[in-house]
Formats: structure tokens, C-alpha cells, sequence
């Protein structure tokens, strides 16, 4: 019988489980019933599963490191920077490691097999590089996601390097990344390039483009652009502290093009913006 080609554990799996299904259909020589038939007149005589899953993981308890790392084996994984120092519970499964404070699990990696290995989640470091900006640019976390982000991701923080050079403009950049924690990567990247391209680089420029698409998908737009009296009571709440004055000048102009504009750059959060809607 040949090897079966497989791309990953999951589909070899997923093969496996295919050829079992269709096993039930075969009838052994010299029996009269298939092998599912048999199957389900025996398991009639076994005994009830228990009433929850065997947790197939070995199970170690370890304190983390000052870098908010928990050792297995001879590697290091990651876990949100504010359980440094504490004392967590590693369960090693074939295929993950998960980390545990108590019932909490902090985190979930990938196993890694090789040696010597740092496996980081660069989301655990960003509250902390937060407080640090001067060290966003040297920190191993950050490394290898850095060298897979879109374009738009380095635009966005030379754009605000240019406009905060002291190092807000690097917090201002984490803050944005913080949102990875809520939101799935293609939308925040669609969010962070229309925000560059509205002129609006900023925390809130991506935030209310996320809450516009919700909005969106609610048919919430619909209702902006066919109440006048909505559109008035928004048009002035349209300029952030962070926005220069020119651009809410670019903003007013845009809005008579696109009323569904305001719903991008209003100061609103989407409750406020909700029960607007709902006096228009």
C-alpha cells in the first residue's frame, strides 16, 4: 500500500478519518454484516466514555522569566508581559503548547521540536514597548512580524514618526498594533490603508474605519445617508483633538461627496453612534 502525500498533521488526519468512514461500508469475507453494522452491535456492550476528554498533554509547572517566557524542554514560549514572574502551567500536546494561570490559558503556540528556541507572540510585548517606545526598533519579538507587514504598515509608522518624532508617534504605532488583539489581520489592513489614504494617520483614523465596516454590515449607512438631520448633528463632531485643522477642512469637503464618510471620522464609538442613528 502507498504512503499517502499529505501537506500537514490536519489533512493526513482528516485522510485517515476519510479511509475509516469508508471502511464501514466494506463487509469482511465469510460475514454477512458490514464493518459499521458490526461496530454499532458491539459498542452496545461497552462501557459509557467519560463525560469529558482525556487531556492527552504532558503537564509541567514552571515560573516564568524576566523576558515572560515559560520553558519546555529546551525552548522558551511567550505569554503577555504582565504574567512575568509568575508561576504557570505548560501543557504540551503533540502539535501546541498551551499555558495555563489556573483555569486562565494565557497563551497558545505551535510546539517547536528544534532547540534553543525563542517562540514569541509579538502581541504579549506590545503593553510594554508601549511604555518603552525607544526600544520598539531593537525588540527580538517584533522582529520576524516586522519583516512580514504590508507596505502600509511601514507608511503608516514613518507617518507618525514624521509628526511625533519624541516617541509618541511609536506609541501611537503599538496602540494601532494593539488592535490586532480584537480584529482580524486583513481588516486591520485595509483599516491602516484607508486611513493613509484619507490623510487621517492616526489610532482613531483605523479604529472608525473598523467600527464604519461593522457599521456597514449592519446597514447602518444606509440610514446616515438618507438622514439630513443626521448628518448635521454628526458634521460637527467630525474633528479629533489628534487631527490637524486641515483636515477636517478635507473631511467637510468629502462629506457632501460620501455622506457614509462621517461614520469614518467621527469621534463616536459605535454605541454613541447607534443611538444617534436612532434619534435621526
Amino acid at each position: 500500500m502507498p504512503l499517502p502525500t499529505a501537506t500537514s498533521f490536519e489533512d493526513l488526519n482528516r485522510q485517515v478519518l476519510e479511509l475509516c468512514l469508508q471502511e464501514d461500508a466494506r463487509t469482511v469475507a465469510r460475514e454477512t454484516q458490514t464493518i459499521g453494522e458490526a461496530w454499532e452491535q458491539e459498542r452496545s456492550h461497552f462501557l459509557p466514555l467519560p463525560s469529558s476528554d482525556y487531556d492527552c498533554c504532558d503537564m509541567v509547572t514552571v515560573r516564568l522569566t524576566p523576558y515572560s517566557q515559560a520553558h519546555y524542554e529546551t525552548n522558551r514560549y511567550s505569554v503577555p508581559v504582565k504574567h512575568a514572574r509568575r508561576t504557570v502551567t505548560v501543557k504540551a500536546y503533540p502539535f501546541t503548547i498551551d499555558i495555563f494561570d489556573g483555569a486562565q490559558k494565557l497563551a497558545s503556540h505551535p510546539r517547536c521540536y528544534e532547540h534553543e528556541q525563542d517562540v514569541f507572540d509579538p502581541l504579549h510585548y506590545l503593553a510594554l514597548l508601549e511604555q518603552k517606545p525607544g526600544a520598539f526598533d531593537y525588540a527580538k519579538p517584533l522582529k520576524r512580524w516586522r519583516a512580514d507587514w504590508p507596505f502600509a504598515y511601514h507608511r503608516m509608522l514613518n507617518k507618525l514618526k514624521e509628526t511625533w518624532p519624541d516617541g509618541r508617534g511609536v506609541q501611537e504605532f503599538v496602540r494601532i498594533l494593539m488592535l490586532h488583539e480584537r480584529y482580524p489581520t486583513e481588516q486591520m489592513e485595509q483599516a491602516i490603508e484607508r486611513a493613509l489614504s484619507y490623510g487621517c494617520a492616526h489610532l482613531d483614523g483605523v479604529l472608525y474605519h473598523i467600527l464604519t465596516q461593522r457599521i456597514v454590515n449592519k446597514s447602518w449607512h444606509l440610514h446616515v445617508a438618507a438622514s439630513t438631520s443626521c448628518l448635521d448633528k454628526l458634521r460637527g463632531n467630525m474633528i479629533s483633538p489628534y487631527r490637524p485643522k486641515e483636515e477636517g477642512e478635507v473631511l467637510h469637503n468629502k462629506l457632501d461627496q460620501d455622506p457614509g464618510y462621517v461614520l469614518l471620522h467621527s469621534p463616536f464609538a459605535e454605541r454613541e453612534v447607534s443611538n444617534t442613528f436612532a434619534d435621526c
